[in-house]
């Protein structure tokens, strides 16, 4: 495994809209990759000769829920991150923006050919583990195995709080970002960095005893920086988007993470997953919501180190057997 790259850096870390100071130690130094008119940040992390993992984050979010899992990764893995397009260092694209699960999971390929890197395991976070399915159906030599952290595996909406009521509200949504962009651009910016939306959050979806304030304040902050028409149209993609089908195919190595607490994709979701992946590990953290990166940071990063540890035991097996 090589740190080189596969083409020239095109860019540096600093380039495109990034977020405010107080939050850019949250973010490794990175590179700029374009692809079909898209420029996408992506940042390394670990030793360059160390096993990889490339960790796909939920939809508006640009590593805060992380924060306190890469640095531990990464003192025994190759940590590759990126921010999807329109994302926090990734500047809004030309339009077509090109914001489909495949065209997110083409990105992600890309990202690890810039990087020289074969293969990896594909982390996915919430929508992310959409992403990442898209990555096994499309680059299956690139997928050593699958991590699900609170991800489902398609129509993302259908489970929102156990009902799929915001699958009728994100048309109107759609439609209003889109014809009074001007005016949502204006009132996204005002109201969601505000102090009371932290506090929402963290008395109705999220484990106020778990997560700091800093953190949200850090989700908020980038949720702002977004185009709130690109998000919609995001959104969307993930609620159309249906990844069932590849799970009985999954025959690499996986490990299916869910909060007990997770009122946005329930437990049951995840279980089903789980079943239906044939090598799959099962794991339910209690006390945890939706938001369980950044609530259990340090007890999600030593469970991804066992299990990286036995997926790459199980390839060295393999190769021995081979020679």
């Amino acid at each position: 495994m090589s740190d080189a790259p596969s083409q020239p850096p095109a860019g540096d870390a600093g380039a495109g809209p990034t977020p405010s100071s107080q939050f850019d130690e949250a973010l490794p130094t990175g590179r700029m990759v374009e692809r079909h008119g898209a420029t996408l940040w992506t940042g390394a992390t670990g030793p360059l000769d160390a096993p990889c993992v490339l960790i796909l984050d939920g939809i508006g979010c640009s590593g805060w829920a992380f924060r306190r899992v890469v640095p531990r990764l990464s003192e025994r893995l190759r940590v590759i991150q990126m921010h999807y397009r329109g994302h926090g260092r990734s500047p809004q694209p030309a339009r077509p923006w090109r914001l489909s699960m495949p065209d997110l999971a083409d990105d992600a390929a890309a990202v690890l050919e810039h990087w020289g890197i074969e293969h990896a395991i594909v982390v996915g976070f919430s929508m992310g583990f959409q992403v990442a399915l898209e990555v096994f159906r499309r680059h299956r030599a690139r997928v050593d195995a699958l991590v699900s952290i609170a991800g489902p595996s398609g129509r993302v909406l259908s489970q929102f709080q156990g009902t799929d009521v915001f699958g009728h509200v994100l048309p109107l949504l759609q439609a209003a970002t889109r014809h009074a962009s001007e005016f949502s651009l204006k009132l996204w910016r005002t109201v969601l960095p505000s102090r009371w939306l932290p506090l929402i959050g963290l008395h109705t979806q999220l484990n106020p005893m778990r997560i700091e304030l800093g953190d949200l304040e850090f989700y908020l902050r980038q949720m702002s920086e977004m185009n709130p028409e690109l998000f919609a149209d995001m959104l969307g993609e993930a609620a159309r988007h249906c990844g069932e089908d590849i799970l009985p195919r999954v025959r690499v190595p996986s490990l299916i993470i869910a909060g007990a607490g997770d009122r946005f994709v329930p437990v049951e979701t995840l279980r089903k997953i789980a079943f239906a992946m044939p090598r799959s590990q099962w794991l339910v953290i209690d006390g945890a919501s939706h938001a369980l990166p950044a609530e259990y940071g340090p007890e999600l990063a030593e469970r991804l180190l066992r299990f990286a540890d036995e997926v790459h035991a199980e390839q060295r097996a393999s190769a021995a057997v081979a020679t």
